[in-house]
C-alpha cells in the first residue's frame, strides 16, 4: 500500500505456501514471502482476501435489503460490494487505492495492466451512481431516497455487483497464473 504522504509502497508480507512464490526478499529469513506477477509486481493474497471477503458480506447484505423491500439500501450495499471487490484487486497488487469512485477504481486497475472490458467499465459507471443518492434525502429534488428506488433498481444493482465480483475474481486468478 502507499503510505500517507509518500509515493513509496509499503509492503505487507504474509505467510503462505512457498510453491507459488517467484520472488523472495529479506523477509524470507523470517519465513515470510510474497508472490509476484510476471512483471515482478508483488501480489498480496492475504490483503486481497481480506478485502474480497468483505465484498461478499456487503453483497449478502444487499440481497437481504432487497428481499426486505429496502431497495435504496440494497443499491447502496451493492455499490459497496463492488467497491470492496475492486479495492481487493488493487490492494492485492499493492496499489493502496483510496476513494469511492467505481469508474476511477476501474481506471486504476487498467493502469495497473489489468484488462477491463468495456462492459465492466459500463457496469462500474452504472453501479457507481448508487454511492450517495440512496442514502441522503437531499440527493433528490423531493422525497426520501426510499421513494426513488424500486425492486428493478435493486435487482439490477445486485446483478451488477455480482458481475464486478466475478470480474475481480477472474482478474485475480489470471494474475496468480
Amino acid at each position: 500500500t502507499i503510505g500517507p504522504g509518500t509515493d513509496r509502497p509499503q509492503r505487507r508480507w504474509s505467510r503462505g505456501d512457498r510453491s507459488d512464490v517467484t520472488a523472495m526478499t529479506a523477509a524470507e529469513d523470517d519465513g515470510l514471502a510474497m508472490a509476484t506477477t510476471g512483471g515482478n509486481r508483488p501480489l498480496d493474497d492475504e490483503e486481497f482476501r481480506r478485502w474480497r471477503s468483505e465484498a461478499d458480506q456487503a453483497l449478502a447484505s444487499a440481497e437481504r435489503e432487497a428481499a426486505a423491500g429496502a431497495h435504496n439500501w440494497a443499491c447502496f450495499l451493492a455499490e459497496q460490494a463492488a467497491q470492496l471487490g475492486m479495492k481487493a484487486l488493487l490492494h492485492g497488487l499493492g496499489l493502496g487505492p483510496w476513494g469511492h469512485d467505481l469508474p476511477l477504481l476501474g481506471t486504476r486497475a487498467a493502469d495497473a495492466g489489468i484488462r477491463v472490458p468495456d462492459e465492466i467499465r459500463d457496469t462500474l459507471a452504472r453501479l457507481g451512481r448508487h454511492y450517495i443518492p440512496p442514502r441522503y434525502p437531499d440527493a433528490h429534488a423531493a422525497g426520501p431516497p426510499s421513494q426513488h428506488y424500486t425492486e428493478a433498481d435493486s435487482r439490477q444493482a445486485v446483478e451488477d455487483a455480482r458481475a464486478i465480483l466475478a470480474f475481480v475474481d477472474g482478474a485475480w486468478e489470471e494474475l496468480r497464473g
